[in-house]
């Protein structure tokens, strides 16, 4: 595979396209975003620079580094990462996974498994760097001038956790001027209505990733409509959700969409919970069960979603609970096919001629308007 490296678009050009979208007109006065802000290449690439790499972004599970020495690896817009649990002093520790030495990928994981290391080796040269990221041996460097061994450690990721989830911050270390933020103070709310739902005593069960092409916004936007498009899209689920009482709630950096079901289906329960984190994070808790979804930009029409399955039975191994989940993850996997087919028709729609904006739903659509306000004050720099 050959990856192409695009040269930004100047700020002035970008900002003219982010301004053509005004964040304080209303929601009943509003049109969408522009389609450039879903199908233009550089405008794809300045916003990844200004949002994906200075945000706290959800990136992989506590249960992956519950013991010493457990690591995973990833990427965020190509900026290769590893988290591990240190062996020595049993903190979490980030780095980007890039050897310091001709610039290699070090540590490396094979899908989801559990793996677990003394220290890292990078395959090129055997250069070794211990969990907390410094350099621990340069094998035959030679004869070497001005080389200070404390310098050459593995650059340091901010890494924090919430619930069962591990987040990142490119930005470094302390987060930098551009994310002043905590992570927790970005999901407050979110913990407030999270909490009473035990969400973090539930066991983590199976990941199933899913690839579309479309922007990453036009899943995202999808998901945030209030469930307008379950009604036409989702009939399934749509005859179990009790629409006139759903609601939505919009906080400074998440929102929840939530109501009653009409009847304690098995799979939903009584209540559901679409709970959002800026920018790409989806928790959502219905039943004895929970999804998390975090949605990974690939290219300007192309994103990538990957879905975490926790459930709250005592024995996940019980031959009439494993029934149960085989049951509720192919319900999920038949409303995620539908939604791929709703976002692949969307992105191609967008780059038609006569495409240019559309209007939001005053009604149901808030969540989504105020994921759009959000990003406008993202990609211009400014502090919401």
């Amino acid at each position: 595979m050959h990856y192409i490296k695009v040269a930004l678009m100047p700020y002035n050009e970008f900002d003219d396209l982010v301004d053509q979208w005004d964040p304080g007109r209303g929601i009943e006065d509003s049109s969408t975003p522009p389609r450039s802000w879903y199908t233009d290449p550089g405008f794809y690439e300045q916003e990844v620079a200004r949002v994906f790499q200075r945000c706290w972004l959800p990136v992989g599970r506590l249960d992956q580094v519950e013991q010493r020495g457990q690591y995973f690896t990833g990427d965020i817009a190509n900026n290769p990462y590893v988290v591990v649990r240190s062996a020595d002093d049993n903190k979490l520790y980030a780095h980007h996974n890039v050897c310091r030495h001709k610039g290699s990928i070090v540590a490396k994981q094979e899908g989801d498994a559990h793996v677990r290391c003394s220290f890292f080796q990078c395959p090129f040269h055997g250069w070794e760097y211990k969990h907390d990221g410094s350099l621990k041996k340069a094998p035959m460097l030679g004869k070497q001038h001005d080389f200070q061994q404390e310098r050459f450690g593995l650059p340091p990721i901010c890494v924090d956790t919430w619930g069962p989830l591990v987040f990142l911050d490119l930005d470094g270390p302390f987060g930098g001027l551009s994310n002043p933020r905590t992570l927790l103070g970005d999901v407050k709310e979110l913990d407030d209505i999270l909490g009473p739902t035990k969400w973090n005593d539930l066991k983590y069960f199976k990941r199933v990733v899913y690839e579309m092409n479309c922007n990453w916004k036009v899943f995202v936007d999808n998901a945030l409509d209030g469930c307008y498009h379950c009604i036409y899209a989702h009939e399934q689920l749509a005859e179990h959700l009790n629409m006139d009482a759903f609601e939505v709630k919009v906080f400074n950096r998440s929102s929840v969409q939530t109501g009653p079901t009409k009847s304690v289906d098995p799979r939903l329960g009584q209540r559901v919970a679409y709970c959002f984190l800026y920018p790409n994070l989806f928790i959502n808790r219905y039943g004895n069960m929970m999804e998390t979804n975090i949605v990974e930009p690939l290219g300007v029409d192309r994103c990538r979603v990957i879905f975490d399955f926790y459930f709250d039975y005592e024995n996940l191994e019980d031959w009439e609970s494993r029934k149960r989940i085989r049951e509720d993850i192919a319900s999920t996997h038949i409303v995620q096919q539908q939604d791929i087919e709703i976002c692949e028709a969307v992105q191609k729609g967008m780059q038609s001629m006569s495409y240019r904006k559309g209007r939001y739903s005053s009604l149901l659509e808030r969540a989504c308007y105020s994921f759009h306000v959000l990003h406008w004050y993202e990609l211009r720099g400014l502090i919401k």
